[in-house]
């Protein structure tokens, strides 16, 4: 019996930036006909393996194969018509193009002139196809939620019928249903003799959908696995044995509210602006927390953001008692506001600028020059504290992992200690370590007298905060929720189809 060749075969793959090694001496093997699952804890190096695979990035040493037949790929466009083809967890897409447009920009096969209405066809053709809501074809990506626009780079990937299909983190902005459509998707592609390569953190997905599985671990392959042989419970002690190991705080459920104090938050007649939806209206005690659960593009997003001040609304808004102008950052801030932003890299931090800076934006040492010396030294101390693993003070904010970066606000953001923080998506990206730890911090806050509102697209993560939940649709909240409420109804209030 003739044994066919592997889809795609990495094998001794070593990449290293400056003094990081990301990569040393992985290996991965993705056959035809399977979803492959790649998980590790951050800053393993999965990224970095597929933009290898994708041609985004050359490897300093190691092989690659395709089909068997030694490959290297010198730029994306080369791995495309090999048939590989990635969908990275940050979107690529033109933001001040139509969804139309980029789509049709992500399809090598578009024609060079191309009729409006042909584009409008393809947008509908593919949200038909992938069972994925990507938005109107006129609207403009910019003005787009993150959940969309992942969307959009899913489908467009999908458009061209890769052979080798890698995505990174695709469900991180699904809802449960869309989740569903995706994974029917992939399973469509296998049956036909396609690969998928799909990283992820979520453990339940990988043993519902995926046929084997690697476990990288600090650069190197540390477990091939077909799915059914091994557990949960075997991969969860691996990964968070390969996570860094810090000194993360209990996860206490946020004391009911501080007798006497005034309310952390309070909203009346809050709309973001934009919005279309019914005024809202809410209070969050000193001490207390409140989860927003909500499908991306619901407006529980525009909801935080605006609360921070990050986008205009009109309404009513106090923060510790003090009554202050809606859109505007610098009152919220003045007020005691702390924000952790949905997009970490575009919107909470300098990505040029040393981790020492980023931490020190606000009230960097020092009377009239800045007291670098000083800087240094409190930075080293708040990144240990705070569990940032990094090579030093002065390495830059973009070289960190996706959970040391979110680390790294927390760092910023929880000292000195605030009357409010707002989180959007604080854990989305992240591995079961870094989310735990996250989580934990934030309901640290809490116990320590800060209100906390969090804005999540994932129940179950708003279930293991244990807060009162409310769900957005459409802009509109739910009653609120006790965090012990079912997936299966969380998901129906989600959906808009709860009584």
């Amino acid at each position: 019996m003739t044994v066919a060749p592997l889809a795609l075969e990495l094998s001794g793959v070593a990449k290293s930036f400056g003094a990081v090694r990301a990569l040393d001496g992985a290996r991965i093997d993705i056959g035809s006909g399977e979803i492959h699952a790649l998980l590790g804890e951050n800053g393993a190096g999965k990224p970095t393996l597929v933009a290898i695979a994708a041609g985004f990035l050359l490897p300093d040493e190691g092989e690659m194969r395709r089909n068997g037949t030694p490959s290297n790929f010198s730029d994306p466009r080369a791995a495309r018509r090999a048939g590989i083809a990635l969908v990275p967890q940050h979107d690529l897409l033109v933001e001040a193009a139509t969804v139309a447009d980029n789509l049709a920009l992500l399809d090598p096969f578009a024609p060079a002139f191309e009729s409006s209405r042909a584009r409008r066809e393809r947008v509908d053709r593919l949200t038909r196809s992938s069972g994925l809501d990507l938005g109107s074809p006129n609207a403009r990506v910019e003005e787009l939620p993150v959940g969309t626009r992942q969307r959009i780079g899913i489908a467009g990937a999908l458009q061209t019928d890769p052979d080798v299909l890698i995505l990174d983190e695709p469900t991180a902005v699904l809802s449960p249903d869309e989740t569903v459509a995706l994974f029917r998707a992939l399973r469509r592609r296998t049956d036909a003799g396609r690969a998928v390569l799909l990283i992820t953190h979520r453990l339940a997905e990988v043993f519902e959908g995926a046929d084997r599985l690697t476990l990288l671990s600090r650069g190197k392959t540390l477990l091939e696995t077909p799915v059914a042989a091994t557990t949960t419970g075997v991969v969860a002690a691996l990964l968070l044995g390969g996570a860094e190991a810090t000194s993360r705080p209990v996860a206490l459920e946020p004391s009911p509210g501080q007798t006497g104090a005034l309310p952390a938050l309070v909203l009346e007649g809050f709309v973001p602006t934009g919005s279309g939806a019914p005024p809202v209206s809410l209070t969050i005690a000193p001490g207390g927390a409140l989860t927003l659960l909500a499908i991306d593009g619901n407006g529980a997003d525009l909801i935080g953001a605006a609360v921070a001040g990050a986008r205009s609304a009109r309404g009513s808004l106090r923060v510790a008692g003090r009554s202050i102008a809606p859109g505007s950052p610098l009152a919220f801030r003045a007020a005691g506001g702390a924000f952790i932003p949905a997009d970490r890299r575009a919107e909470g931090l300098v990505a040029g600028l040393s981790l020492s800076e980023n931490l020190f934006l606000r009230r960097p040492p020092g009377r009239f020059t800045i007291d670098r010396a000083v800087l240094a030294t409190a930075a080293a101390d708040r990144l240990a504290r705070f569990g940032v693993r990094a090579s030093g003070p002065d390495a830059k904010a973009r070289e960190l992992s996706g959970g040391n970066q979110q680390k790294l606000l927390l760092a910023r953001e929880l000292e000195p200690p605030p009357n409010l923080l707002v989180a959007i998506h604080p854990t989305r990206g992240l591995d079961l370590a870094s989310s735990e730890d996250v989580r934990a911090r934030l309901l640290d806050a809490a116990r320590s007298g800060a209100g906390v509102l969090v804005v999540t697209a994932d129940p179950e993560e708003a279930r293991e905060l244990g807060a009162p939940i409310r769900v957005v649709y459409r802009g509109a909240l739910s009653p609120v929720l006790p965090a012990t409420t079912s997936l299966a109804e969380l998901g129906r209030f989600m959906g808009g189809v709860a009584a």
